[in-house]
C-alpha cells in the first residue's frame, strides 16, 4: 500500500529559532483545544500553518465567519511560543506518521521544549482543580502549582512526540487535568491548565470567564439532577 503524505502548509512562515511548543489535542472535556484556543485568542496569536493529510478526518471549522483547517499551528511575532491544536480525534494507526512529520518540522524550526495539555478522564467534578504533571528533564513543576503525576498515560500523537523527545533528549512536559466530562467542554479544566501556563510564561491570560462558564454548568447540572430526583420520587408516590 502506498504511503499517505503528511504536509505542513505554512501560510505565514515561522523563522527558525529556539521555541517552546504547547499542544492541546482533541480529547475528553475538550480541555486541550479549549486551552490552546483561549490563549491564542486572548494573546492575539495568528495561525501560521496547518497540517494537511488524508490521515486526518476531514473537517473545516467556521470561526468568526471564516473557514479554517482542523489541525492548526499558531504563533506570534516573537515566535518563542508555538501552539498546536486539532479538532478531531485521530485513528491510533495514523498517529505515528502525523506525529513524526510534525516533530521533524518543529525541530527543523528550532523547537527544543514541548508541553502537552492532557485530560485525565476520571473522578467527579471538583471546585478546586488540581493539575498533575511530569517532565522528562525533571523540571520543578511544583513552583507552577503542578503536583507530580505518579501514574498516568500519554497516548496518540502526544505519545509519538514524547518518544521522539526521549530519543533526541529534548525537554517534554505533560500537564494532566482530571475531568469527569467527555462530550462537553470542561471550562474549569481549561482554566486550571491556563493558570499553570500563566505561571510558566507570564502570559497574563484572564481565566475568570472560563471559571464563570464552569460555575454556570455546575449549577445547571445540579438543577437537572435535582429535577430528575424529584421526578423519580413523584413517580414512586403515584405508584404507591
Amino acid at each position: 500500500m502506498a504511503s499517505i503524505d503528511v504536509e505542513i502548509v505554512e501560510t505565514l512562515p515561522i523563522e527558525k529559532g529556539k521555541s517552546t511548543v504547547i499542544t492541546g489535542f482533541a480529547g475528553p472535556g475538550f480541555i486541550g483545544g479549549t486551552t490552546v484556543m483561549y490563549v491564542v485568542r486572548n494573546k492575539n496569536f495568528v495561525q501560521r500553518a496547518h497540517v494537511r493529510s488524508q490521515l486526518i478526518p476531514p473537517m473545516i471549522l467556521l470561526i468568526e465567519g471564516r473557514p479554517i483547517q482542523g489541525f492548526r499551528i499558531y504563533s506570534h511575532d516573537k515566535e518563542d511560543l508555538i501552539f498546536i491544536t486539532n479538532a478531531t480525534l485521530m485513528a491510533t494507526e495514523n498517529s505515528w506518521p502525523l506525529g513524526q512529520k510534525l516533530m521533524e518540522w518543529l525541530i527543523g524550526k528550532g523547537a527544543s521544549s514541548f508541553i502537552s495539555i492532557e485530560a485525565l478522564p476520571f473522578g467527579a467534578p471538583q471546585t478546586e482543580r488540581t493539575v498533575l504533571g511530569f517532565s522528562t528533564h525533571r523540571k520543578d513543576l511544583d513552583q507552577f502549582g503542578v503536583q507530580p503525576a505518579m501514574e498516568a498515560s500519554v497516548s496518540g500523537i502526544s505519545a509519538c512526540m514524547l518518544e521522539e523527545c526521549m530519543r533526541r533528549n529534548l525537554s517534554w512536559t505533560s500537564l494532566f487535568v482530571p475531568t469527569s466530562l467527555v462530550s462537553a467542554v470542561d471550562y474549569g479544566g481549561a482554566a486550571a491548565a491556563i493558570e499553570v501556563l500563566n505561571k510558566m510564561f507570564k502570559l497574563g491570560v484572564d481565566t475568570a470567564p472560563l471559571k464563570q462558564s464552569d460555575e454556570m454548568m455546575r449549577q445547571m447540572l445540579k438543577r437537572r439532577i435535582k429535577g430528575e430526583r424529584r421526578g423519580f420520587l413523584d413517580s414512586l408516590r403515584r405508584r404507591g
